[in-house]
């Protein structure tokens, strides 16, 4: 199904939104990428979890706005007594305009734990939208399926306080198996040290209300990323806009890679 589901999706959004096509204004980006170390630390009612993670990104264009993109990341994380691991690795087709991008997005997720292991797949669409120099607003919607099956969802809106500052507000909604579901509410700023070398940090907060009496999650988290691309893009909203997809492809809150 997911063969068929992302070329289709992938060419549906070129025909819907072809002619505002940036490829003849010699925008187009051949190769961009990026590598991202980060830790995070979740309170769960009292429960400490520290979360380190690395993960990357690349994607290739292929004329007339059509791009692709791979993606892998790896977490490890440790709990009182024990710890989880958790690894994914997945791809994203988009059409890429002038005034934003739309597409599809699979991911492959697989977590080890006690000597258990369990595995998922998630699927959906994203879209962002590039308003005017200052602001990006972003949807996403889709499903995953696997040991656990559900839906997710979410909207985000980034503002360039300069250009190489950005600060990124997130809501995202998780549904497992009819059974619980999950709201977050996300804020990061990312600044982008120099130009000319191109590595960002990061910080943000992640809240999470779960349902049905779950209780509240809180997460921070802090991180540094390297950017790379083949059309000299400097500045942090050229990079983030013409770059790799980042948080909009991924199924749960901003500033987690898994």
């Amino acid at each position: 199904m997911l063969r068929t589901f992302l070329p289709a999706a992938c060419v549906a959004a070129a025909f819907l939104l072809g002619t505002t096509a940036r490829a003849d204004e010699g925008l187009e980006t051949n190769f961009a990428g990026t590598a991202t170390g980060q830790y995070l630390y979740l309170d769960v009612g009292g429960l400490g979890v520290s979360i380190k993670g690395i993960a990357a990104e690349g994607k290739f264009g292929l004329g007339a706005g059509i791009h692709v993109q791979g993606q892998a990341s790896y977490n490890y994380a440790t709990l009182p007594g024990t710890h989880l691991t958790n690894w994914s690795i997945g791809g994203a087709p988009y059409w890429e305009g002038e005034m934003g991008r739309l597409g599809a997005v699979a991911n492959y997720y697989k977590a080890q734990f006690l000597g258990l292991s369990g595995h998922a797949t998630t699927f959906g669409g994203f879209g962002e939208y590039f308003a005017n120099p200052y602001f990006t607003f972003g949807l996403k919607g889709g499903g995953y399926a696997g040991d656990v099956s559900g839906t997710y969802a979410g909207a985000q809106v980034t503002g360039y306080v300069f250009p190489d500052f950005a600060v990124t507000g997130a809501f995202s909604y998780i549904r497992v198996n009819n059974l619980a579901s999950q709201t977050n509410l996300s804020l990061q700023g990312e600044y982008l040290l120099s130009q000319d070398l191109p590595i960002a940090v990061f910080a943000g907060y992640v809240y999470g209300d779960v349902s049905n009496g779950g209780g509240t999650t809180h997460k921070g988290l802090i991180g540094v990323r390297l950017y790379l691309n083949s059309d000299g893009y400097s500045s942090l909203v050229d990079r983030q806009r013409h770059g790799t997809v980042g948080t909009i492809g991924h199924f749960g809150p901003v500033g987690e890679n898994y």
